[in-house]
């Protein structure tokens, strides 16, 4: 059996070979689909064409407070906190007792006053007297004369004690209250300079204060306007200037876009990041935002007629900025190009279009999947 086999292979038998495998198709780049899937897909294609649009220059920054709405409440007269009304995260209004203070030099200085008050009553009264006798003969001119002159000078005591309780914190009602009834209060309010919310507080109950201390008793700030710090680098600089208009977002609130104008650039630069600072007021009416944190910022720094396309258009892919340009009925270009920030639901294209060119504006994602799906199939 053996020598019959052997025979038989040499009469012609081959060995066995494996079949070649077949290799994967080759696809042009680009993506081709047919009318009736265009449709399907929701495929919509427009001409690119020039729009004139806002320039916009996007940057970063920080949030901080504004100096400008912020006011440090502190006492004008020594003494002990006799009350504490109000702590930190509370909203007052301007004009709110946030404290009280016990003075024993305002009782002094009340004491002072209603007593140059009183003879300054008396010196009057005086006067009066020497001014009838005068005129029934019964005394000298120079009677009446020394009367009033102790008048007048009783009149400048009585004034410069008044202005006294001024310096200590006393307004008009207050000081009119005190000549009329005569009795002395040594407390002073401690009062909101302006609407805001207290962000830090520094005073306690039965704590002694004085005058120009380091730290002021209540630190109020207004929120609803704040600054962000943009960063500007040199060759930014000759674009930027005050009165322009800004939006901010924030990681926090990435769908809220908050508006805001420059109010300041900086006229010095960082040596080491060789950057500089543009101040943005931005209004923070329902309190969202808060000072340190980290700010988008979009810098309206013109008007120019540019290249663009919809927002809809751009896609991401492997991290390339792409579009989908129809290069026939029924075939389709992935296209890189260079797009800049959106505006008005436009994009700015400086770089990888042509006017004219006709780009996916709707449906580019169904594109981008079977480019996706091809690429695949390369690769097995």
């Amino acid at each position: 059996m053996k020598r019959w086999l052997l025979a038989l292979c040499l009469l012609g038998c081959k060995p066995t070979e494996a079949p070649k495998a077949t290799p994967a198709p080759q696809h042009e780049s680009g993506v081709v689909l047919t009318a009736e899937a265009q449709k399907r897909a929701g495929v919509v294609v427009e001409p690119v064409a020039r729009h004139a649009l806002d320039t916009v220059l996007a940057t970063t920054g920080e949030l901080e407070a504004n100096a400008d709405r912020e006011a440090h409440v502190t006492t004008r007269v020594a003494g002990r906190a006799v009350r504490v009304l109000r702590t930190v995260g509370d909203r007052v209004q301007a004009g709110d007792v946030l404290a009280v203070v016990e003075s024993l030099e305002l009782g002094k200085a009340e004491a002072a006053y209603l007593d140059a008050v009183a003879r300054l009553e008396l010196a009057r009264g005086t006067r009066e007297r020497q001014r009838q006798l005068f005129a029934n003969d019964l005394n000298a001119k120079k009677e009446v004369q020394a009367a009033e002159h102790q008048v007048r000078l009783t009149e400048i005591d009585r004034d410069r004690d008044r202005n006294q309780l001024v310096l200590l914190g006393l307004g008009a009602d207050r000081i009119a209250g005190l000549a009329r009834s005569g009795r002395i209060d040594a407390t002073v309010p401690m009062s909101a300079k302006i609407a805001g919310t207290i962000v830090q507080r520094h005073v306690t109950l039965g704590e002694a204060l004085e005058p120009g201390s380091k730290e002021p008793a209540f630190v109020l700030s207004d929120a609803r306007v704040l600054w962000a710090d943009a960063t500007l680098y040199e060759r930014d600089l000759a674009k930027v200037r005050a009165g322009q208009t800004a939006t901010v977002t924030t990681p926090a609130y990435p769908t809220k876009v908050f508006t805001g104008r420059v109010a300041l650039v900086s006229n010095t630069m960082d040596r080491d990041t060789r950057t500089a600072k543009a101040r943005v007021e931005v209004a923070n009416v329902d309190g969202s935002l808060k000072p340190d944190m980290f700010a988008n910022i979009m810098l309206h720094v013109g008007r120019q007629d540019v290249l663009a396309v919809p927002s809809g258009a751009v896609v991401l892919d492997r991290g390339k900025t792409l579009v989908f340009v129809q290069v026939g009925p029924e075939r389709f270009e992935p296209r890189p190009i260079q797009a800049g920030p959106p505006v008005d639901g436009l994009q700015p294209v400086p770089s990888g279009l042509a006017l004219g060119d006709k780009v996916v504006t709707a449906g580019a994602f169904t594109l981008k999947s079977e480019l996706l799906k091809g690429s695949f199939g390369d690769a097995d």
